[in-house]
């Protein structure tokens, strides 16, 4: 074979790799499509948000310069718990909202419900576990569109009043603080501020400590709502508990 065709070639490979983000393993979120269960709690919830959603209309061009000014907030401030595993994210996750309510179950307790494995922790279980340990009448729900999960985000925090949790897709490309994409993380989301147009995570996962030249992102960081919102749409899930 022609060596120029080689390399040629070679060299082909390394710009078609290069031009798509490089996701790293996960940090614990479990890739295997899975299925939530419907049940009355979580259809008594979506009937509740349809009725709230019908009250609440998108702000049109007109409005912005006063919704800016009257936009709806919710902060919360929930207890840091750094995971305890690589790919303990989800077990971290419920840990971080279950201490807000109370005492918290170890993050070994919280795993072994969640049937949190080394290829992490399904995400439509999270919503199980926090019920379990909280007390609170968490779901899991499915988001239609990036509109729809700024809606869920402002329902979930405002008017159910929970400290929610996510699970999206990291591009480090786009997002603040990460240095490696991951192709799924499982974080709470524990303030909105739509006057500025952010959210606040409490992420349990600190990359600089499990990756070589990671970012600072354990603890309490605001991110621009479309960052988050890109995460959350990009990942196959679609998907909150709240």
């Amino acid at each position: 074979m022609n060596v120029q065709r080689v390399i040629a070639a070679a060299v082909a490979v390394v710009i078609v790799m290069g031009a798509v983000p490089a996701f790293a393993a996960g940090t614990g979120d479990d890739p295997h499509p899975t299925k939530d269960k419907s049940t009355t709690l979580s259809r008594q919830v979506e009937a509740d948000y349809q009725a709230w959603l019908l009250e609440r209309q998108e702000p049109s061009a007109t409005t912005v310069s006063i919704m800016t000014v009257i936009a709806p907030y919710k902060y919360f401030w929930t207890p840091s718990h750094a995971q305890e595993k690589s790919y303990y994210c989800g077990p971290a996750t419920v840990q971080v909202i279950d201490d807000y309510w109370g005492t918290a179950a170890s993050q070994s307790t919280i795993a072994k419900y969640l049937g949190t494995t080394t290829a992490g922790t399904d995400f439509s279980k999270v919503d199980d576990a926090l019920r379990y340990f909280s007390g609170r009448n968490y779901v899991y729900r499915t988001c239609a569109s990036t509109y729809d999960f700024y809606a869920c985000v402002e329902y979930g925090l405002s008017q159910r009043g929970n400290p929610m949790a996510i699970d999206a897709s990291i591009d480090a490309s786009v997002w603040d603080n990460y240095v490696y994409s991951h192709a799924g993380h499982i974080i709470p989301l524990e303030a909105f501020d739509w006057r500025t147009n952010v959210v606040r995570l409490n992420d349990p996962y600190d990359e600089s400590y499990w990756r070589a030249g990671g970012g600072s992102t354990f603890g309490h960081h605001m991110y621009p709502k479309s960052q988050v919102a890109a995460g959350v749409m990009s990942h196959f899930r679609h998907a909150v508990v709240y």
